[in-house]
């Protein structure tokens, strides 16, 4: 019998990222890099073209969400629609860090992510109001929705 193969973590390009792990300017703490791929077929589908290129971005950003971020259901354990490991936290003050939306554009970013919900991209599962932050999730309709 060979050897087992351990399972190599993915170091990402020079071109990629900046390393590791890098200094958050919003923090100024060390913290891990983290990845938010996006598929060619994804790209290439109609309902993924037919978003504007700012949705396109926050929905990237969205995405970022998945990766290394806090978890809903870890502040909520006992909230079922939370559990999900798809659930995400995003609002006005997060998604400011990302540079998609200057201060003055505070509707365009929720009428943005009204169209990635359209579109079929996310959910939104809880409203600020009913526990302080915002609560969506990735979805998966987006590729078997009509045009």
């Amino acid at each position: 019998m060979g050897k087992s193969k351990s399972k190599q973590t993915y170091q990402p390009k020079p071109f990629e990222s900046t390393g590791s792990h890098f200094t958050n300017p919003y923090t100024n703490k060390i913290q891990a890099d983290t990845s938010a791929n996006i598929y060619e077929s994804m790209l290439l589908h109609p309902s993924y073209q037919s978003l504007k290129f700012r949705q396109q971005s926050l929905y990237t950003v969205c995405k970022a969400q998945y990766y290394g971020k806090r978890k809903p259901s870890k502040d909520y354990p006992d909230v079922e629609n939370f559990a999900e490991p798809t659930c995400f936290y995003l609002n006005w003050e997060a998604v400011q860090r990302y540079g998609l939306y200057k201060p003055s554009m505070h509707s365009n970013f929720y009428n943005d992510m009204n169209a990635l919900i359209e579109a079929g991209f996310i959910d939104r599962v809880a409203s600020g109001t009913a526990c302080n932050k915002t609560v969506y999730k990735l979805s998966d309709r987006w590729w078997t929705k009509d045009l």
